[in-house]
């Protein structure tokens, strides 16, 4: 009996060890990119006339030639910080490993929307949009100009946060930030 059973544990073994191989080379393919894609994460709630933040871009519009962008500004936490706050609001998954707690978030980010006041920010001439595109070569970002992103909205000016710079209270730059 032990017999027949011995080629379907030898099989069994050989499946689950090309699965873990094969798993490694998703993980190694993804850490590869993972810095390009990274980003930056908020270091501060405040918004000053210069400066560098995360926002949804709730609404972009142009009047009398120039082009505004409807900003509400929040925090883009990643890792530890992320965990922390997600605690504090009740939002951290927990899960029990070796009898400790182990709290954890999705894609090891957290997004937190304290303050949803809108500010109108006008944008400076030359200021330019970048959004992430998946095209045949990978993930890439694709620079549009203001009346572009007008005149065809990309669907994640709906939903993604955007890294935004200002300077002299105009924004310079709308950088999608790339969440998985």
């Amino acid at each position: 009996m032990n017999r027949r059973l011995l080629p379907v544990a030898l099989l069994l073994t050989f499946a689950a060890c090309r699965s873990t191989e094969q798993e490694g080379s998703v993980a190694e393919a993804r850490d590869q990119n993972l810095p390009a894609l990274e980003g930056e994460q908020s270091t501060t709630e405040k918004v000053g006339n210069t400066g560098r933040g995360h926002a949804y871009v709730r609404r972009f519009y142009e009047q009398k030639g120039r082009y505004y962008a409807v900003l509400d500004y929040v925090q883009f936490l990643k890792g530890p910080d992320a965990v922390a706050a997600a605690q504090r609001r009740g939002d951290a998954i927990a899960e029990v490993q070796n009898g400790d707690t182990v709290y954890s978030v999705p894609n090891d980010y957290y997004i937190v929307n304290e303050n949803k006041k809108e500010r109108t920010l006008p944008l400076r001439a030359g200021a330019t949009f970048r959004f992430w595109q998946n095209g045949g070569n990978g993930l890439a970002q694709r620079p549009l100009a203001p009346a572009q992103v007008l005149a065809t909205p990309p669907a994640s000016l709906k939903y993604a946060p955007f890294v935004v710079e200002t300077r002299q209270g105009e924004v310079v730059s709308l950088t999608e930030q790339y969440v998985p």
